[in-house]
């Protein structure tokens, strides 16, 4: 019936499905094609070249700013049983600009890791500003 249709839980269509035509890139910066043979959930896949690329341009600007983080701080990590300040990078809109925010309790899944200090944020937003507007998408 009518009621029966209306009252059906809608179904999310997720990308690919079978015979779609999508994009990736590899680990060496190529992007390729391929078509899905089934209807199967895939990850790190795009539905434009374009996307493919700004993808893996992105997941490269993450790499190097994790790397310069691992340099400046080694292999700390943050203790979220403790009250002392881990530090992150935002962007904040109502001034255009990158700044870091301190943390002590509360934890957030992020891209970028936490910083033991401000002195590494504020050198991560001065060298490696192009990769932030990548990651955070700013133009």
């Amino acid at each position: 019936s009518m009621e029966e249709e209306l009252n059906k839980p809608e179904v999310f269509k997720h990308f690919p499905s079978t015979n779609d035509e999508y994009y990736y890139y590899t680990s060496i910066g190529d992007v390729w094609s391929n078509t899905a043979p089934d209807n199967d959930l895939r990850v790190n896949i795009y539905k434009t070249k374009e996307e493919a690329k700004k993808a893996y341009n992105k997941a490269v600007a993450i790499e190097k700013i994790k790397r310069r983080i691992l340099e400046l701080q080694g292999d700390w990590k943050p203790d979220f049983s403790d009250t002392f300040s881990k530090y992150t990078i935002y962007y904040t809109h109502t001034n255009n600009r990158f700044n870091y925010g301190i943390y002590t309790t509360l934890k957030y899944p992020l891209l970028i890791p936490y910083m033991k200090s401000e002195q590494i944020a504020e050198l991560i937003i001065y060298e490696l500003e192009d990769e932030l507007k990548l990651i955070f998408d700013i133009s």
